[in-house]
């Protein structure tokens, strides 16, 4: 069968004993290749504040893992991620397209005066235009 591109969002409870959180991102990363899947980029956002609490916690431990990865292995690696208490939350999503590593973008600050001139250019032929029209319009008239 043929491999997917999947990403998931990791959210580990962070009253665990130090270190423990650790223990549950390399828990998945382990999961995951055990079964069959290429880990593409694992990124660790850190605690991270709730949008709303759950099970009373109001902070969480992000973590993204990106990966290809046989469909039917993600229902395993789901049903691990429902059984871990120190699961909070978890989302497995199919990416459509294939998975580039990320590339620092340019300066858009660079670019920006570039493409305002050009702006600038269009306005002016489009008013050039316009302007034209009117005055053919009121010949007509005349």
């Amino acid at each position: 069968m043929a491999t997917r591109d999947y990403e998931m969002t990791l959210i580990v409870d962070t009253q665990l004993q130090e270190g423990s959180v650790d223990e549950a991102v390399q828990r998945y990363q382990d999961l995951l290749t055990r079964q069959g899947a290429e880990l593409a980029n694992t990124d660790r956002w850190g605690v991270r504040k709730l949008a709303y609490e759950i099970r009373k916690r109001q902070q969480g431990n992000y973590t993204l893992f990106q990966f290809q990865a046989d469909p039917a292995s993600i229902a395993e690696v789901d049903r691990a991620c429902r059984l871990d208490e120190a699961v909070l939350r978890h989302l497995i999503v199919q990416v459509q397209g294939s998975m580039q590593p990320v590339e620092e973008e340019a300066d858009p600050e660079s670019e920006a005066p570039a493409s305002e001139a050009v702006d600038e250019e269009t306005e002016e032929e489009e008013v050039d235009e316009e302007d034209e029209e009117l005055e053919d319009t009121e010949e007509e008239d005349v």
